[in-house]
């Protein structure tokens, strides 16, 4: 076996389909024969996505490997570390003996990044102190890929010299006599940023009560959902009018927040992930308002409505945590979804991060991993103190693709349908309330503690607000009589009457509308602050429907009541305004079943005679004698169509070409990739 495509050729059924479940992408459609897969899994796209499921360790084997070699030539890895997941992804081919790194892999990736370098003891401070022309060295290393060829690399060369000083220092690696590299953690510390250890071993994972873990969570959640409901509520009410650019304006976020009481960035990303909240026109103004599903999310159990926010989080395409406008474009960042749910999955512990993802962690900053880890709290998929910090069950279920709605169902508590009142004015909930309960709590009474057990607080202010909403003193009695265990106390009573008595003294209705009070006073202020004209000394008449006059009485100071021809009350609110849903969903891994596994393995075997070798061969050995600095042969036509051949040395490849520097005329050559016939290493 000397070639990527033979060893695919040799591969057995059990082995063939353990390669289509690693690395499904390089299978659709099924490529006809060993040749065109060896091309496939050497394109940069599927090699990348494969080095992102290895671990630190695994990385560490590479990298060894890399150094030895083997991406050119076969390598004794005896000693280097476990290959098998490395196998397992076909990034490594061929026994331990004689083992070589597959073609395109480390093409994909990042220039000179490595988890094996380490910051030496003393560089911080070297750094600092760095002579003029040693800096410029390594901005020149930093600004061109990290590697470079210099005479100076040599251990015979002047120790005085600027890259000889740097090598002394440990600010520079020597690759070999001609060749150096400025290590990571080097380069980080030059721009500033904290220089990372990546772990080549697992860390340990702190000891997690998860029954403790899901009980915060489940009290966490709940009152997520209650804000949420709130949110829905308030836009129901009154949607918030748009910036032009679709973006919720900084005073409208910050009066949303007063007259609720909680920020609600974070409810308004998930809320439009998950398709309750959304932007639409509502008599041709563009608003955030509710959907239609908000409507259904509100009736449903409080399980489901924590799932469905739990998952909108999750799906959402916005970074909470910028201080760009609410739902700008600056905000809109698709990519940021994997990154949570690998933060989540690992509950932002960095050093498990490092380890288990390193590839992806590397471009994790310590703001975004913050955020992530206090978004997922504040929505219940984590809790915990840290370092014991974890994931809680129904976010397990979310990441690991199980039933949520389940998950949830087993921490949320029965909710409960009496109450416990007492003088001080206060109404306790001693366990979580359905939906509707909880909907007609909040329209009479305060939150003062929220929870599983919630503690609500009776003021006039709240009161007010229900008969402001159509409710009447009676229908609030009978709420509270069948939903307060034993009675009500008198203090409470006595405050609903005594609001109420004030609130229905003027009374309005439509002629298009008029309003009318026993208190000819009441009318002549009515008359005088709202433009009514009066019809008697208890009877005036607006030009307006009845619910904006209504609005108007309210705004003017006094405290109307609605009512029909008859008398009744009405509820005067308007038709709420709704608005198309935009859900987002979840980025899932491709899956491959095994109907179609059995199909692709038997094309396969139909194709293995075929000899294609897939056509890359040369570039990717250009590509990896670069990485290596070794000598390598090209044959190529000229551009006077003449065949030539050159030994030279690879310094890139790249746009279509190879630079390389022929030492024997001490020149860099361009030749263009189409041109050449053949690459031999020298």
């Amino acid at each position: 076996m000397s070639t990527f495509p033979e060893y695919l050729r040799q591969l057995d059924s059990d082995e063939l389909r353990a390669l289509v479940g690693a690395r499904p992408d390089a299978f659709f459609p099924t490529p006809p024969s060993a040749g065109s897969l060896a091309t496939r899994l050497a394109l940069p796209g599927s090699a990348s996505r494969a080095l992102r499921q290895l671990t630190a360790a695994d990385l560490a084997v590479l990298e060894r490997l890399a150094d030895a070699g083997a991406e050119l030539e076969p390598v004794d890895a005896t000693g280097m570390g476990d290959t098998s997941h490395l196998r397992e992804l076909a990034l490594v081919y061929g026994p331990d003996a004689q083992l070589r790194v597959s073609p395109g892999t480390l093409s994909a990736l990042p220039p000179t990044w490595r988890v094996t370098d380490t910051l030496p003891p003393g560089a911080a401070d070297a750094l600092q102190c760095l002579p003029a022309r040693e800096r410029k060295v390594l901005q020149t290393l930093a600004a061109s890929g990290g590697v470079g060829t210099t005479a100076a690399a040599g251990p015979d060369a002047d120790p005085d010299a600027p890259v000889a000083s740097l090598l002394a220092k440990g600010l520079l690696v020597r690759v070999n006599a001609t060749t150096v590299r400025l290590p990571r953690p080097v380069r980080d510390a030059m721009r500033g940023t904290p220089p990372r250890e990546y772990p080549l071993t697992q860390p340990a994972a702190p000891a997690v009560d998860q029954a403790a873990v899901d009980e915060a969570a489940a009290s966490q959640g709940l009152d997520a959902v209650r804000q949420m409901r709130q949110l829905i509520v308030a836009l129901l009410e009154a949607p918030v009018a748009l910036n032009k650019d679709g973006s919720v304006g900084v005073r409208a976020e910050a009066n949303l927040d007063k007259q609720l009481g909680f920020p609600v960035r974070l409810l308004v990303t998930a809320g439009e992930s998950a398709g309750l909240v959304g932007r639409g026109n509502v008599d041709d103004q563009d608003v955030l308002a509710p959907t239609r599903d908000a409507l259904t999310w509100l009736d449903a159990r409080l399980a489901e409505q924590w799932a469905i926010l739990l998952t909108g989080w999750l799906a959402s395409p916005w970074r909470s945590d910028t201080g760009a406008k609410l739902l700008s474009a600056d905000m809109h960042a698709p990519a940021v979804r994997h990154a949570r749910a690998t933060i989540a999955r690992h509950a932002g512990r960095l050093d498990s991060l490092l380890f288990a993802a390193p590839l992806e962690a590397a471009s994790f900053s310590p703001q975004l991993i913050h955020a992530t880890v206090a978004e997922a709290t504040a929505l219940g998929g984590l809790a915990g103190a840290a370092p014991g910090l974890a994931p809680s069950t129904p976010l397990r279920a979310l990441l690991g693709g199980g039933d949520v709605v389940a998950a949830a169902d087993a921490l949320v508590p029965e909710a409960v349908e009496t109450l416990i009142a007492q003088g001080d004015m206060t109404i306790m909930a001693p366990g979580p309330l359905e939906p509707a309960m909880a909907s007609f709590l909040e329209r009479i009474a305060e939150l003062e503690s929220p929870g599983l057990a919630s503690v609500w607080r009776v003021t006039e202010p709240s009161v007010r607000r229900g008969l402001d909403g159509g409710l009447t003193a009676g229908e609030i009695h009978a709420w509270l009589a069948a939903h307060v265990l034993d009675e009500v106390p008198q203090a409470i009573t006595f405050l609903i009457d005594d609001t109420a008595r004030g609130h229905g003294a003027i009374r309005a209705g439509a002629a298009l509308s008029y309003v009318r009070s026993d208190d000819p006073a009441l009318i002549a202020a009515a008359v005088e602050r709202c433009g009514l004209r009066a019809l008697a000394p208890t009877v005036a008449i607006a030009d307006v429907a009845l619910p904006k006059l209504v609005a108007a009485l309210r705004t003017a100071g006094l405290q109307p009541t609605a009512e029909d021809g008859a008398g009744v009350a009405l509820n005067v609110a308007p038709e709420p305004a709704l608005v198309p849903a935009t859900p987002s969903t979840l980025p899932a891994a491709p899956r491959v079943a095994p109907e179609q596994v059995e199909a692709i393995v038997a094309k396969l075997r139909a194709g293995e005679d075929d000899a294609g070798e897939g056509g890359s061969d040369a570039f990717e050995t250009l590509r990896a004698a670069a990485r290596a600095r070794r000598h390598v042969t090209v044959g190529f036509v000229d551009t006077q169509g003449r065949g030539r051949t050159l030994t030279v040395l690879p310094l890139s490849v790249s746009a279509g070409q190879v630079d390389a520097l022929d030492e024997a005329a001490d020149r860099v050559v361009r030749i263009a990739l189409p041109r050449i016939t053949k690459v031999v290493l020298a």
